[in-house]
């Protein structure tokens, strides 16, 4: 089916390929003898129809890719706020495992020691040797308790203690 504008010519149904492989029906501007208009270049002449489907199209292709980069752009702050939590967590586990190794070997106060822990390139052994006194410090000697091990008195020795101090016999109390 043919139609014809003003300038008399008319506009021959084609198909026209797609992208996807199918053809769409479009017009192309022909004169009234069959011959293919062309514009004042030379070239062939597009209808206002074709133009203005073309251009819609490529509009549309245009808000598909910019919500696409709006989606990516997304999609790479989130991918950024992970890897800085990756980032934070890997730094907390180191921090701890430092904290760790500090109280296994009896730090009293983690926080200087980390503070002084780098003076000594992560070396807790040396740390301890030039600052024991960030460490808890082995007792040795008496502290005046009765050392564990020691019989403590039976029944029978309290009373025959007991006897002894009737009848004035105390036994030797070391104070």
């Amino acid at each position: 089916m043919a139609e014809t504008n003003e300038n008399n010519t008319t506009t021959e149904p084609t198909t026209e390929p797609t992208g996807n492989g199918a053809s769409a029906p479009t017009t192309e501007p022909t004169t009234q003898g069959g011959e293919q208009l062309t514009d004042k270049h030379g070239e062939p002449a597009i209808s206002k129809g074709r133009y203005e489907r073309e251009m819609k199209s490529k509009d549309d292709e245009i808000a598909a890719l910019k919500a696409q980069l709006e989606e990516a752009g997304k999609k790479a702050e989130t991918g950024a706020d992970a890897l800085k939590r990756v980032e934070a967590l890997e730094a907390q586990l180191a921090d701890e495992k430092v904290t760790h190794a500090l109280e296994v070997e009896g730090c009293v106060n983690a926080k200087a020691a980390k503070a002084l822990l780098d003076d000594y390139k992560g070396d807790v052994a040396a740390l301890k040797a030039d600052c024991p006194y960030l460490f808890r410090q082995t007792q040795t000697g008496s502290t005046g308790a009765r050392p564990n091990g020691a019989p403590t008195p039976t029944s029978d020795d309290l009373k025959a203690r007991a006897k002894a101090a009737a009848q004035g016999k105390l036994p030797n109390i070391r104070r």
